[in-house]
């Protein structure tokens, strides 16, 4: 099975500058984990519950803090024709639990971990 399979693509992005406090209201609200975050219009980043959740932990006022303040820049893309194992090879190997689909320098999906474990499953029962 491809990437392109079970990949999401309606994803949000959201502006460098939003803050983790609406990260969490629209990540709650949206039943999303995690966002794309551009500055102006480039994609530069992907923000998730995850780092929310350090926020909180650190005991930081989620209105305060930026996306870009915490989001990972180091974005890990895929082409929407590998497979579902190169795809957990990918998040392996770079220890990440969400994939940024890329087709022709463009972001067109995500696939996370989940994706793939919902698509094995499904194969087997």
């Amino acid at each position: 099975m491809k990437v392109e399979n079970v990949m999401i693509t309606d994803m949000d992005i959201i502006d460098e500058n939003e803050n983790l406090e609406e990260v969490l209201k629209n990540s709650v609200e949206q039943g999303k984990g995690s966002f794309v975050v551009a500055k102006e219009g480039v994609n530069v980043g992907i923000v998730t519950t995850w780092d929310v959740l350090e926020a909180i932990a650190e005991g930081d006022d989620l209105s305060e803090v930026k996306a870009w303040e915490v989001m990972e820049r180091d974005l890990v893309t895929i082409d929407p024709s590998a497979s579902l194992k190169e795809a957990a090879h990918q998040m392996v190997n770079h220890v990440v639990w969400r994939l940024l689909v890329e087709k022709n320098d463009e972001i067109i999906g995500m696939v996370s971990a989940t994706d793939i474990f919902k698509a094995k499953m499904s194969k087997r029962y």
